[in-house]
């Protein structure tokens, strides 16, 4: 699905003309500019992107508009900046990024925007209805996200070698999954939901053999844990340490595997209360 009309805004750097007029006149004052910049910086964190990105881009946004001298630093909840203009005024701040996710369709967006601005410099307030715009942008439609899981812990089931049977079992569990990490209620916290998820699967995946409705505990398992292994974090924690943020990497890399421990933990609570060996079901 294509995001035609951002991608042309980014593209030529034009304004609608339902903007003010300003938009033509690029922001001088370092409050501003830092502003921008930290925005933009912070949706590029939130949205899965690595540290040495998120410093680069609020650097080269600020020189864009003229920045004499820029100083960032970030990890993957935290942005500090200061810059200083031309006119000698210089603007300091800190933002604190709350629940970050991988959207690498928002991100590639994102990283557009950046270079546009770069290109050419536009107003604070352009450069937030572009982000809005991008924020709202949903790549596949949400009924789309519930199959996707149900393909992926169906064929995982099936392919570690389950039975048809187990294969459908698994993509049931899936569904409530997705639907469960989807919805994330109560606000709750990554941890937790890894927690309550994987031990929702757990019960299901006995049950649902017990029942008669599959035939192997294990392989339906391991096809609902592949909604949850870190995989994707643990290589953006390399990847930080390979780049130097070696303080980045190792938070990002204590939480992959904390919400690996998690996991594994739902999962254990999950066949403990069952008792798998006085049920008399093999995993």
């Amino acid at each position: 699905m294509k995001f035609s009309h951002i991608d042309r805004a980014l593209a030529d750097g034009s304004c609608e003309a339902s903007v003010d007029a300003s938009c033509a006149a690029p922001p001088t004052d370092a409050d501003t500019v830092l502003g921008i910049a930290m925005e933009l910086g912070c949706e590029i964190l939130r949205s899965g992107g690595e540290i040495h990105r998120v410093e680069d881009t609020i650097t080269r946004i600020c020189y864009a508009y003229g920045a004499l001298d820029v100083q960032v630093f970030a990890i993957t909840s935290l942005i500090i900046a200061e810059a200083r203009m031309p006119d000698g005024s210089v603007s300091s701040r800190s933002r604190r990024v709350w629940g970050t996710y991988n959207h690498l369709a928002r991100l590639e967006h994102l990283n557009s925007l950046s270079r546009a601005i770069c290109l050419s410099p536009i107003s604070q307030a352009e450069v937030h209805r572009r982000i809005t715009e991008i924020s709202h942008y949903r790549p596949v439609p949400e009924w789309l996200c519930y199959v996707g899981g149900m393909l992926a812990t169906g064929s995982f089931a099936v392919f570690f070698g389950g039975t048809w049977r187990d294969g459908l079992v698994a993509a049931v569990i899936g569904l409530l999954m997705t639907l469960f990490l989807r919805l994330r209620p109560m606000r709750i916290n990554a941890m937790a939901r890894t927690v309550i998820s994987s031990f929702m699967a757990g019960i299901l995946s006995v049950l649902c053999v017990k029942l008669g409705l599959g035939d192997h505990v294990d392989k339906i398992v391991i096809g609902t844990i592949m909604l949850e292994i870190p995989g994707l974090s643990f290589g953006n924690a390399l990847r930080d340490l390979f780049c130097g943020d070696t303080l980045s990497g190792t938070l990002r890399l204590i939480q992959a595997l904390l919400q690996a421990l998690m996991m594994a933990f739902g999962y254990m609570a999950a066949f403990g209360i069952l008792s798998l060996q006085l049920w008399g079901v093999a995993v």
